[in-house]
């Protein structure tokens, strides 16, 4: 195929995956209203450079982000669509970048099948609908690898300026997380290929003053403006701890992240059984893209905080490497048979998984059975394809397979959920019972969502003192019994929105006193509309 052809595929494919059925659930608890939400604080206050919750500035991330946010919705709206539509467009980007950057160095095919991979592999284009920074972050952090290893290959100073803005950029999404990834990447590279001498020509250049400016400008603002209040919630609380400290102490283990990658290359984890195909032809790139994997797993495996999205960074370099052993891959092998019969089982896996995820949602159980048979069915045919040698008919097939599962799902699985992760339906409830501008009680992962549709004071029921959130929010929190009966105790009537176990401890502390009406229910979502016995008479 011609390289215009390739692109067209890949835009089309990114707009398909990225697309279809992108607000067909409105945005979720707690991440997604959370970086919207600021965003939309940002705008309502005309506050460009200090990103705002609940009125107050908050540090969790730099403004980047938001900033691509507030665009979008100067254009669009605030909305759903509008929202999405940056991820979505970021990830198209990093889809067509990384087919430009192996077009350099590989030529194709493998340049179309990087780019093939990356555009539908499970994590990043699931992450390319999904309003976090983590898609924006591995696109610049990706950028920034790429055009240090042309530089590399070239000399050429364009390389490094192009270097310089993509560092500066990812820094502006996530902070100096990007400085350690790209150094960590390219120092044991250039190392193993000997050529220090290469190391040093990189570090003093005289470029370095575009990072200076464009990379650390908004964080002297930042401080210069909000001193060591600044400095200690961004780079001490949001960044070192996040390293010594587990957020999320279930996923606190080293297997962790082998599982994320294996499940998050769906559907082309069985292709991951070619890797190392053709490394006398790839040396160098082989070399480079072995330092960023391993270097960028050992930093994310390291740090106790960990979360399926954060080991994003890595999958562009997987996916790059994949494509030139897939490229270097003999017409007929062993290896291919083995990879198909993985193929058939990762398709099987969904099917047997089915009836436990529709015992928890029954409602859900015949559309997803429907979307994971499709799946397994072009799955199936993609495995025996790859028994029979052919690898790019069985990289169509495992589109196709994605492809159906997207169109099998979309239509009617969100529609059943949306009350389960998404706070869209509470304004009405709010008008539906008058309780405007009244206090709403939440737990920690409703409060963010029910503030930002609501516009209510929010406060936070979060039993056990500890602080409900990784990052300070300026709300009122109940973590006692006696707190929240003194809550309830002159108010007729409190509206909550609580996990199920949440409800059982309002029910449990006021017995006969209130009676909680369950207005809205869905998985372990529960709006719950407290009254005063006395009040109901």
């Amino acid at each position: 195929m011609t390289n215009r052809a390739n692109v067209l595929i890949l835009i089309v494919c990114c707009l398909f995956l990225y697309f279809i059925g992108s607000a067909s659930i409105n945005l979720t608890d707690p991440d997604e209203v959370f970086y919207t939400g600021t965003a939309k604080e940002m705008l309502a206050n005309n506050s460009l450079l200090t990103p705002l919750i609940f009125g107050k500035p908050q540090f969790e991330k730099p403004p980047l982000f938001y900033w691509l946010l507030m665009a979008s919705f100067k254009i669009f709206g605030i909305n759903t669509f509008a929202a999405r539509l940056v991820p979505a467009l970021i990830g198209m980007m990093g889809v067509l970048g990384t087919y430009f950057f192996m077009r350099k160095i590989s030529g194709a095919p493998a340049s179309f099948y990087a780019a093939l991979f990356l555009s539908a592999a499970f994590l990043y284009f699931g992450l390319s609908k999904t309003v976090i920074t983590d898609i924006v972050f591995s696109v610049f952090t990706a950028f920034t690898l790429y055009a240090f290893y042309l530089w590399y290959r070239s000399r050429k100073d364009a390389y490094i300026v192009l270097f310089m803005v993509f560092l500066s950029l990812a820094v502006l999404t996530k902070g100096p997380l990007a400085i350690a990834l790209s150094f960590a990447a390219m120092v044991p590279f250039l190392f193993l290929s000997w050529n220090a001498k290469a190391l040093r020509e990189f570090i003093l250049n005289r470029y370095w003053l575009i990072f200076l400016v464009l990379g650390c400008g908004w964080f002297i603002y930042a401080f210069v403006k909000y001193g060591n209040g600044f400095a200690w919630e961004f780079f001490v609380r949001d960044n070192w701890h996040r390293l010594i400290y587990a957020e999320h102490r279930h996923s606190d283990t080293w297997y962790f992240y082998p599982a994320v990658i294996i499940g998050g290359m769906a559907p082309w984890t069985a292709y991951l059984l070619f890797l190392g195909k053709g490394f006398k032809k790839y040396r160098n790139e082989y070399l480079f893209l072995a330092s960023w994997i391993v270097s960028a797993f050992i930093i994310f495996t390291c740090a106790h905080s960990k979360l399926a999205s954060y080991i994003l960074p890595l999958f562009p370099a997987l996916c790059c490497a994949l494509a030139v052993s897939v490229d270097s891959m003999p017409g007929k092998s062993k290896l291919l048979i083995a990879a198909g019969v993985v193929n058939i089982l990762f398709g099987a896996a969904g099917l047997i998984a089915s009836p436990f995820i529709a015992k928890e949602c029954p409602s859900l159980a015949k559309p997803l059975f429907l979307s994971l048979l499709l799946l397994f069915l072009f799955m199936a045919a993609g495995g025996i394809s790859l028994m029979k040698g052919k690898i790019k008919q069985a990289m169509f097939l495992n589109i196709a397979a994605l492809a159906a599962f997207l169109l099998g799902g979309v239509s009617s699985v969100p529609a059943k959920l949306e009350t389960a992760f998404s706070d869209h339906d509470m304004p009405g409830i709010v008008r539906e019972y008058g309780y405007e501008g009244k206090p709403i009680l939440c737990e920690k992962m409703f409060v963010r969502g029910v503030y930002f549709y609501t516009g209510n004071p929010v406060l936070v029921m979060n039993m056990g003192g500890k602080s409900p959130f990784w990052s300070s929010h300026p709300l009122d929190v109940l973590s006692t019994e006696a707190e929240v009966k003194t809550f309830f105790s002159d108010k007729d009537k409190v509206l909550c929105v609580l996990t199920g176990e949440g409800r059982e401890k309002i029910d449990g502390f006021f017995g006969g006193v209130r009676k909680n009406t369950v207005v809205s229910s869905n998985l372990d979502r529960v709006v719950v509309l407290s009254e005063k016995a006395s009040s109901l008479k």
